[in-house]
């Protein structure tokens, strides 16, 4: 169990030897409860200023479109937690919501991040950052343990309105006996590797459950398809294999949304080619959210 916090100190944590074993670690304590409660509150108001919720292309990179949510991928503590794993050098690659409400059928099947990636070397880290509670009942993320270092599982797409995953994949023959339930209290983080298995089942539970995914990279990564873009959030980038994307200068403004719809698109088509324009899940940003 994880007992209750309220005024917790949020100091830097090292990640353990298991990490490189497991391909994840969890929990860590980045932000306050307060902090976590504000970043919600904001995350909650965007929501609401786009009709109930993110859709389209808003849950691509919406780090370029919403000052909180740039400000939260640069906390200082989440930083910190990516540099043991990337380097002093950092570039957040992608952020993706991953929002189920209470009663919601929508689940992530058994896949691993990097089926469509597209990138090498592989020095990456995916830090998954709590804003509420995540309990057995809302959906937790689950991990299988080392699954990291063994041979990737023999992939199939079922595409559904009910799977969270935009590209259907489904990871065939996981032996869920093994699987951890990562539960989490609000200002705490999950981290694992792209290559572990993961997913996570509905929520039956009271609350929403409200995490954000941020996809951290080394500066020596590059993209093995089309030239790509990312922020560059610590460090110095001597590789210029991104284009470096600016931080809003204010929620949804001009400048913003060009620069979102360029990143978004360029992510996408590396990741699935062409057809992801003809994705009923990724809408122009017009027509998904005005």
């Amino acid at each position: 169990m994880i007992a209750p916090s309220t005024q917790e100190a949020v100091r830097s944590v090292a990640l353990s030897a298991d990490y490189a074993s497991a391909g994840f670690q969890f929990p860590i304590r980045a932000l306050s409860s307060e902090k976590a409660a504000d970043y919600r509150r904001k995350l909650e108001a965007s929501q609401q200023a786009l009709g109930g919720k993110f859709q389209g292309l808003y849950t691509q990179k919406p780090h370029l479109l919403f000052t909180w949510l740039a400000e939260l991928v640069r906390e200082p503590a989440i930083l910190d937690l990516a540099q043991q794993v990337v380097g002093p050098d950092i570039l957040l690659w992608s952020t993706e919501f991953f929002i189920k409400a209470s009663g919601d059928e929508r689940f992530v099947p058994w896949h691993v991040d990097n089926t469509y990636w597209h990138i090498e070397p592989q020095i990456q880290v995916t830090i998954w950052i709590a804003l509420s509670d995540v309990n057995p009942d809302n959906g937790p993320l689950r991990y299988i343990p080392g699954s990291h270092l063994a041979n990737p599982l023999e992939v199939e797409t079922q595409a559904s309105e009910k799977n969270m995953l935009i590209s259907g994949q489904v990871a065939k023959g996981v032996d869920e006996s093994r699987a951890v339930d990562v539960l989490l209290r609000a200002g705490e983080v999950s981290v694992h590797d792209s290559r572990t298995l993961h997913a996570s089942g509905t929520n039956t539970g009271w609350d929403s459950r409200v995490g954000v995914a941020a996809r951290y990279l080394a500066t020596s990564v590059r993209s093995l398809t089309e030239r790509e873009s990312a922020s560059l959030v610590r460090g110095a980038d001597i590789h210029n294999h991104f284009d470096h994307e600016p931080a809003p200068a204010s929620d949804l403004d001009e400048a913003a949304r060009a620069a979102h719809a360029k990143a978004a698109d360029m992510r996408l088509r590396n990741m699935y080619g062409a057809r992801h324009r003809d994705q009923p899940a990724l809408k122009s940003i017009g027509a998904a959210g005005e």
